[in-house]
């Protein structure tokens, strides 16, 4: 069997999820659909927390307390403003279920419920990598550290597929996350995050796309337009990447993010 590892990026409010379901509803054969795999997104792991407990067997993960500690302590996720000391006292696990203790988790106000989620997805993606399991991920990808779950996967025998989703403008991304997600019961995020979000993530996705056996990139610019794609390359026998390319349709932020550092 293959091993596949898929990766859904863009900043926050790109639109990383309508682009997800249409791929997810996308026919690849007769009656056949993508197979993504086990699917890992903090946001859902935040509402699991929020409603109950994370269930490691719905990830086909066995959760082992030390293990877990090593590789939180290794993810760069912990520090001084969430250390590991908080992180523990917040959770309880039993039967192969985490949850959050909420009485200490409200103890301060330093958004327990994200963090943990965040740590956890960290966890889950390398215990899956570990076992050679087939999985896809969402992240906005503003921390250097997925080149790193990248390059291991590559080196594990991996696949790897990036589906970059983007706007033009961080003003768009505040508008959809303040005026759109909030109003439907979507996690809000502060304005200043998305914006240092947005730009983190957009010096990343060259040095990513150069890591991948194929690359999808979408531009999400336009309210009431579905998802434009607008570039795909795949690496041919010899490691060069084929491109399908509309140019005419590519915009200004891939210009400059990505044919820009073309050496």
């Amino acid at each position: 069997m293959t091993k596949r590892m898929r990766i859904f990026a863009g900043p926050n409010g790109s639109g990383k999820s309508s682009v997800i379901k249409a791929i997810r509803d996308t026919e690849v054969g007769k009656g056949k659909k993508l197979d993504f795999g086990i699917y890992i997104n903090a946001d859902d792991l935040a509402e699991e927390l929020y409603s109950n407990a994370v269930d490691f067997s719905n990830y086909n993960v066995l959760f082992n307390q030390n293990e877990f500690e090593i590789i939180i302590g290794e993810s760069g996720l912990i520090g001084n403003q969430f250390p590991i000391t908080r992180l523990l006292k917040c959770i309880e696990v039993c039967d192969n279920r985490l949850k959050i203790l909420k009485i200490i988790a409200q103890e301060k106000d330093d958004e327990p419920y994200e963090r943990i989620a965040q740590i956890l997805a960290d966890y889950l993606r390398k215990k899956l990598l570990e076992g050679g399991a087939k999985f896809s991920f969402e992240t906005v990808f503003s921390h250097s550290s997925k080149l790193e779950i990248i390059r291991k996967a590559k080196e594990e025998g991996y696949k790897v597929y990036l589906y970059f989703i983007s706007t033009e403008d961080p003003e768009i991304n505040i508008h959809r996350v303040k005026k759109v997600r909030v109003i439907q019961n979507g996690h809000d995020v502060p304005k200043e995050k998305i914006i240092s979000r947005y730009y983190r993530s957009m010096d990343l996705m060259y040095e990513a796309a150069q890591l991948c056996y194929q690359a999808y990139f979408f531009d999400n610019s336009q309210e009431g337009i579905i998802h434009n794609l607008f570039g795909h390359f795949k690496l041919n026998a010899r490691d060069q990447k084929v491109w399908n390319m509309s140019e005419e349709a590519v915009p200004e932020w891939f210009k400059h993010y990505y044919s820009g550092k073309i050496a």
